[in-house]
């Protein structure tokens, strides 16, 4: 397995976030991680990439324990994320943003990192062309991301997460509040990732629609705990997930 997470538990005071949770990604694979509000996906995504520190348990990606790391040393590891709630930054462009994500990918120096907001930047046709016109961004470039949509702020952040050239990337609800056409479009995206690049995906998701057009297996939590781990077609048959979501006896 790529990504191991053993007996990952996370307390709140007195609330219990994430229970014991077990979980394997493969190598190249895209999994969904779903469940109910407050089932604890994105507390264990906030683990995984250095924002929380859990009580205990085990989390390895590619062999090496990550628990504990910064998320600059996750990203010399290969470990890159969205997040749900996308700030404005102020007033960095589309291309700033994109730049910082590139700057924080694996092997980068802190002078070749301040190389890449030289107004001679060598790389910015490159991130034009192979990450900001694939999400429709590149006519968006100098402009401030503050002064985007909700939805092209959504694919911005994604893109900033692909620059760092990722091994492991995680998503955390890549496609909320987008339209129907928008979150396909962004899922398409995703998979053109995987495809292009051979990186492993976990992927935090509401809509089930793009759940299913998206990803290879899904991983459903409730109360903090994993009920169910498999296919699209049988997490719709499984009793405990149509009890969970329906209230089915």
């Amino acid at each position: 397995m790529a990504l191991e997470a053993r007996g990952v538990t996370i307390r709140f005071g007195g609330v219990v976030a994430v229970n014991g949770l077990d979980l394997d990604v493969r190598q190249g694979e895209i999994v969904a991680l779903i469940g109910p509000n407050g089932a604890g996906k994105t507390t264990f995504i906030n683990c995984v990439s250095g924002a929380y520190v859990p009580q205990s348990g085990r989390v390895t990606w590619k062999g090496g324990d990550i628990l504990g790391l910064t998320p600059n040393a996750l990203g010399q590891r290969g470990v890159s994320r969205t997040f749900q709630n996308v700030a404005s930054l102020h007033d960095l462009t589309v291309l700033d943003i994109v730049r910082l994500g590139r700057s924080l990918g694996r092997g980068r120096t802190e002078r070749r990192s301040l190389g890449l907001f030289t107004t001679r930047d060598p790389l910015a046709e490159e991130l034009t062309e192979t990450l900001l016109a694939p999400l429709g961004l590149a006519d968006a470039r100098h402009r401030p991301i503050q002064m985007l949509s909700y939805g092209h702020r959504k694919a911005v952040d994604l893109a900033r997460a692909i620059a760092a050239e990722p091994e492991l990337l995680l998503l955390d609800e890549p496609v909320a509040g987008l339209s129907s056409r928008e979150a396909h479009e962004l899922a398409d995206v995703i998979r053109g990732v995987r495809e292009r690049h051979g990186c492993t995906i976990l992927m935090v998701e509401h809509k089930m629609d793009v759940v299913n057009r998206t990803c290879d297996r899904i991983v459903v939590m409730a109360a903090g705990s994993r009920i169910f781990d498999g296919s699209s077609d049988e997490v719709q048959v499984d009793p405990e997930v149509r009890r969970v979501y329906l209230g089915e006896p």
